[in-house]
């Protein structure tokens, strides 16, 4: 229930004020028409068909099966549904339920409650509406997030930022540089995103006004019950995070973070590595996030977590790849603590 419960941010207003001094790219008026325009039949089965067939039932009690038996007797109902909610309708109540499920992380004591990784199940209407909007955004993020981002983003391979970061320790050993880099992990990142600043950082990157109307609608009072041993926990309110098993999370997730690793692109108190000229700074896939760093910088954890994100600063994710000096041990020291 913790995990789920808003949370009061600090540095809100200036989280808000930063994002105002972002470059950042923005939509174009063709793509918000792509994204909101009305829902076909077509669509509608190309997602039902794509439907996994989970054994675990939903809120609702329906399963994919039902859908893909009844697909021609359902597919009415849907498009006029699914269309109502996009042009300013009202979201089944159903919508904002939320079956909770945890499984044990590999390889981590289960009797600690922090290595379960909570699942959410989600009624399949829901699903099937939110594929087909996830198959429409999927188009947009190329064009607005860097290409140092390979988490979710189509046509984008991790292997270009593993080649980048080679590139990098290849380039740090060839001078002696000084150098180190940094593993970043925002905890619990998914669970814990910030709605109202979900919502202003779409409008930044010129998502329609409609666009985000829809996403407000499907984050609005959703609940949860945690299925433990058989039985469901009484109902707790969701009020934070992006909704997992929802098939439009990994790619909202990707937009919410662009700007944290934006502002580590422009920063001028983080100096990267430079390559053909180029500075490098960052490697993310997701949450994780690589920074290429010269010790002759002054960074602090406060310096960092910009973005009403809570940053893991686990001192086992920093690799000095140089020959230590007592120089960069000083530099190092002075800046972490």
């Amino acid at each position: 229930q913790k995990l789920y419960a808003l949370k009061e941010q600090e540095g809100t207003d200036e989280a808000n004020v930063l994002l105002n001094e972002l470059l950042l790219p923005t939509v174009s008026n063709e793509q918000n028409e792509a994204l909101t325009k009305n829902i076909t039949p077509q669509e509608i089965e190309k997602a039902i068909n794509k439907l996994k067939l989970i054994k675990l039932p939903r809120p609702d009690g329906f399963r994919a099966e039902w859908y893909k038996i009844y697909l021609k007797e359902l597919s009415p109902v849907l498009l006029r549904t699914f269309n109502w909610v996009l042009n300013g309708g009202q979201i089944p109540p159903s919508w904002g339920e939320t079956m909770i499920t945890v499984i044990p992380k590999e390889g981590k004591d289960k009797l600690n409650c922090s290595n379960y990784r909570p699942i959410s199940l989600l009624n399949q209407d829901y699903k099937i509406f939110t594929a087909i909007l996830a198959k429409r955004l999927e188009h947009i993020p190329p064009d607005i997030i860097n290409l140092d981002q390979t988490g979710f983003i189509k046509k984008i391979r991790t292997r270009d930022n593993i080649k980048r970061t080679l590139n990098v320790i290849n380039h740090i050993k060839k001078t002696d540089k000084q150098a180190i880099i940094m593993g970043l992990d925002a905890q619990k990142a998914f669970d814990t995103v910030d709605w109202s600043f979900l919502f202003r950082v779409l409008s930044q990157f010129n998502f329609s006004s409609k666009f985000i109307k829809i996403i407000q609608e499907l984050y609005n009072k959703p609940t949860g019950k945690i299925r433990i041993n058989g039985g469901l926990s009484e109902e707790i309110k969701i009020e934070q995070g992006c909704r997992q098993g929802c098939s439009m999370s990994p790619l909202l997730f990707a937009i919410f973070i662009e700007p944290l690793a934006q502002w580590i692109r422009q920063s001028t108190k983080i100096h990267g590595i430079k390559l053909n000229h180029n500075e490098q700074k960052l490697a993310l896939f997701a949450d994780d996030i690589l920074i290429y760093l010269v010790l002759t910088f002054k960074y602090s954890p406060d310096n960092i977590d910009k973005e009403n994100f809570k940053i893991n600063w686990d001192m086992d994710s920093i690799t000095h790849i140089a020959p230590w000096t007592s120089s960069s041990k000083r530099v190092l020291s002075e800046n972490t603590g």
